[in-house]
């Protein structure tokens, strides 16, 4: 018996630590292994052919008011990273059960745009992403540790305070607590909602915050104490420099430059 001709299908894959999406831009639901994957009006653009076909980018368009695109939307706000698989299934005229045939393209999502008619989701192949430079800690005098971070390990310094007033950046305190005295700046105020804003400076009055925030008289604020990542406050606020990030004895002259010294 001769094999009659294959249809095939493409299925889309978008998974994120927060959430999982398949679709298929056909007007049916396809299901392999258990897996459904949903009909989706979804449009893509045309992928290059030859050598370069895996590298080249992927743009896909959809309705605006679809599920994934609040996803995406909300997953740019908590820096959340989706994959994107691009498969494809086939199945035999005389069979209905697909099977996977392989894959056309796989990647991650770079950002999503919405308009009034679509949304236009743009996505980066996977070989371009594990080709480009990643994160690197780089030399400098100042510690790069984030404060109070598993790298930093140093113990928060906090106390609490009662708000007077709140004008624009400016919150008035009833007094400052003496255990973060004058170790405020580059730290910050935590509501009791737990929202934290940043501390530019203080005053025996109070402080100043980096935007401007309503804070209503008589609410309770813990201040928490910031550091300027240099190697005397790390020592002296904080007798944390076992864990001091800086290199603060590198040579100011390049003897590559200047010769020998």
């Amino acid at each position: 018996m001769n094999e009659g001709p294959l249809s095939e299908v493409e299925l889309y894959a978008f998974e994120g630590a927060s959430g999982r999406f398949h679709l298929t831009p056909h007007e049916f639901d396809v299901e392999i292994g258990g897996q459904r994957y949903e009909r989706c009006p979804l449009e893509r653009s045309a992928l290059a052919l030859g050598a370069e076909a895996a590298k080249s980018a992927l743009e896909l368009r959809l309705p605006p008011d679809h599920a994934l695109v609040r996803h995406l939307l909300q997953a740019t706000l908590t820096g959340e990273a989706t994959t994107v698989r691009l498969r494809v299934a086939q199945r035999a005229d005389w069979d209905d059960a697909w099977w996977l045939s392989g894959t056309r393209w796989m990647g991650r999502v770079l950002g999503v745009e919405v308009a009034d008619d679509s949304a236009r989701i743009r996505c980066e192949s996977a070989q371009v992403s594990l080709k480009r430079i990643g994160l690197r800690r780089l030399y400098s005098r100042a510690c790069s540790h984030v404060l109070y971070s598993a790298a930093c390990g140093a113990t928060p310094i906090s106390a609490t305070a009662e708000v007077i007033r709140s004008e624009g950046r400016q919150v008035e305190l009833a007094s400052l607590p003496p255990e973060v005295a004058g170790m405020l700046a580059g730290g910050w105020l935590q509501t009791p909602a737990g929202a934290r804003h940043m501390i530019v400076s203080e005053s025996t009055e109070g402080v100043e915050l980096l935007y401007p925030v309503g804070l209503a008289p008589q609410t309770l604020v813990d201040l928490v104490a910031g550091c300027d990542h240099s190697v005397s406050t790390c020592a002296a606020r904080f007798n944390n420099l076992d864990n001091y990030g800086g290199f603060p004895f590198i040579p100011t002259k390049n003897p590559f430059s200047t010769g020998v010294f």
